[in-house]
C-alpha cells in the first residue's frame, strides 16, 4: 500500500468500534459546557455524539480526516471545522470563547505538550474545563507508539502537574483500563506490532461493553489510559 497511514487505519477501525467510542463520550459528558473546542477530532469519531445542544469546534491539522469528517457529519449544524497546528499554539481560537476544550488521544503527538494546556488555559472562559484523555505509562512505551507518532506516554502525576503548572484546579485525574496494559505491551514490546490487530479490536470493542460498568467503579493504581479534568477557576 502506497502512503500507509497506520493512524488512518487504526481510526477507521475505531469508527466501527461504537462502544468504546460510546464509553469515551460517557467520560466526558458529565463535564462539558455549552461551547466545544475539540482538538484533534482525528475522523469525527467522538465529534458524532455532540448533539444539537452544543456548538462545536472540530479541530485537527490532517486535511484528510478534516474531510472524512465533514463528509461524515456534514448534517450537524452545530459542528464547524477548522485545519489547527497544534506546534503554533492555540491562541487564536480564543475568539470562540470555549467553554470546554476536549483533547482525546493528541497530547501525547505533540512535542510541546506544555505549551497546549498553557494556551487551553488562556483561551478558555473562566470556570471552562479543559478534558485530557491520554496513553499512560511510560514502561509500556513500545512499537505501537513510534508508530502512531508518540512521544510519551503519561503518569498521573506528570499530567496533573502540567495542568497545575499552568494554572488549572484538578477535578478528576484517574487511570482507566487495567486489563489493556498487558495486550499493548505484549503487542508494542514483545511482538513489535506497528498497529492494533483490528481482531483485537473488535474483541476488545465487545468486552468494553461489561468492563466499563464494572471498571469505573474499581480503584485502578495503573491503567492503559489516563484522563485528567483540569478547570479554569
Amino acid at each position: 500500500m502506497n502512503n500507509w497511514d497506520g493512524q488512518r487505519e487504526t481510526l477507521d477501525d475505531l469508527a466501527h468500534a461504537v462502544h468504546y467510542n460510546r464509553w469515551i463520550y460517557s467520560l466526558i459528558q458529565p463535564y462539558l459546557g455549552h461551547r466545544i473546542i475539540e482538538i484533534g477530532c482525528g475522523t469525527g469519531n467522538i465529534t458524532e455524539f455532540f448533539d444539537d445542544k452544543y456548538v462545536v469546534l472540530a479541530t485537527d491539522i490532517h486535511d484528510g480526516y478534516l474531510k472524512t469528517a465533514q463528509t461524515r457529519l456534514n448534517f450537524k449544524s452545530n459542528i464547524t471545522f477548522e485545519k489547527v497546528d497544534l506546534e503554533k499554539g492555540l491562541q487564536r481560537l480564543k475568539q470562540f470563547k470555549p467553554e470546554t476544550l476536549i483533547c482525546i488521544n493528541v497530547l501525547e503527538h505533540v512535542l510541546n505538550d506544555f505549551k497546549i494546556i498553557q494556551d487551553g488555559f488562556r483561551i478558555l472562559e473562566p470556570g471552562g474545563k479543559f478534558l485530557i484523555f491520554v496513553p499512560a505509562l511510560q514502561k509500556i512505551f513500545g512499537s505501537m507508539d513510534i508508530s502512531y507518532g508518540h512521544f510519551r506516554r503519561y503518569s498521573k502525576k506528570q499530567l496533573s502537574n502540567l495542568f497545575m503548572k499552568n494554572g488549572f484546579e484538578i477535578q478528576v485525574c484517574e487511570y482507566l483500563n487495567l486489563i489493556g496494559v498487558v495486550g499493548w505491551w505484549f503487542n508494542g514490546q514483545v511482538l513489535k506490532r506497528t498497529i492494533i490487530p483490528k481482531i483485537q479490536m473488535i474483541i476488545y470493542d465487545q468486552m468494553i461493553r461489561w468492563m466499563a460498568p464494572i471498571g469505573n467503579k474499581i480503584p485502578k493504581p495503573f491503567g492503559l489510559s489516563l484522563f485528567c479534568v483540569g478547570v479554569k477557576r
